[in-house]
C-alpha cells in the first residue's frame, strides 16, 4: 500500500514537472547543443516517467482492451521490427539495463508457465510507453509550433528511441508469446 502511495506521489510530482517545463519550454535558449539535448532528455524522462510510475503501481495496462494487445499482422510487424532493427535495440538493453539474470527473471522465469507473465509484463511495458509516446509527439508538435526546430528533434530521437522502439518489442515479444501459445494449444 505505502509502495502505491510513492508511486503515485512520484507520478504526480513528476506529471506536474512535466507541466511546468513545458510551460516555460520558450524562455529556454537552445542554442547550447548539449542543453539543448539535456532538456529533449528531461523532457522524455519526465513524461516517460509519469506513466512507468503508474504501470508500476497499478494493473493500468488492463484498461486497454485485450483486442488492442493482440497481435493481428505478425508478418506486418515482424517486418517492421526487421527494418527498424528492434533487435539492435533488444540487444543493447540485454547488455545495459537488464544485463543481470535477477531483473530478466522478473520478466520471465525461463519455464512454460512463465509464459502468462512475460505475456502480462509486456503489457505493462507497452502501456507505459505508449501513453508518454502519443503525449510527446503532441509536445513536439507544440515545439515546432514555437520554432524550437533543433529541441523537436531531440525530443523526436529521444521519443522514438525511448518510447517507439520498446512498444515495438513489446508487441514482438507478444507475437512470439502468440505464437507459442497457439503451439501449445493444438
Amino acid at each position: 500500500m505505502i509502495r502505491k502511495i510513492l508511486l503515485s506521489i512520484a507520478s504526480l510530482f513528476l506529471a506536474w514537472q512535466s507541466i511546468n517545463l513545458i510551460r516555460q519550454i520558450e524562455f529556454f535558449s537552445t542554442d547550447n547543443l548539449f542543453l539543448t539535448f539535456l532538456l529533449a532528455w528531461v523532457i522524455t524522462l519526465f513524461v516517460t516517467g509519469v506513466f512507468a510510475f503508474l504501470v508500476f503501481a497499478y494493473p493500468i495496462e488492463n484498461s486497454l482492451s485485450n483486442s488492442y494487445y493482440s497481435i493481428r499482422q505478425p508478418l506486418l510487424l515482424k517486418k517492421w521490427c526487421n527494418w527498424l532493427k528492434i533487435d539492435y535495440f533488444r540487444q543493447a538493453l540485454l547488455m545495459t539495463l537488464w544485463k543481470s539474470k535477477k531483473q530478466q527473471s522478473k520478466y520471465f522465469n525461463g519455464r512454460t508457465d512463465g509464459l502468462q507473465q512475460l505475456n502480462q509484463q509486456t503489457k505493462k511495458s507497452e502501456w507505459g510507453h505508449l501513453f508518454p509516446f502519443i503525449i510527446i509527439s503532441f509536445i513536439i508538435i507544440y515545439l515546432i509550433g514555437l520554432q524550437l526546430f533543433r529541441l523537436s528533434l531531440f525530443v523526436l530521437i529521444l521519443n522514438i528511441v525511448g518510447n517507439l522502439y520498446p512498444i515495438l518489442l513489446q508487441r514482438h515479444h507478444r507475437m512470439r508469446i502468440q505464437q507459442l501459445d497457439s503451439r501449445y494449444n493444438q
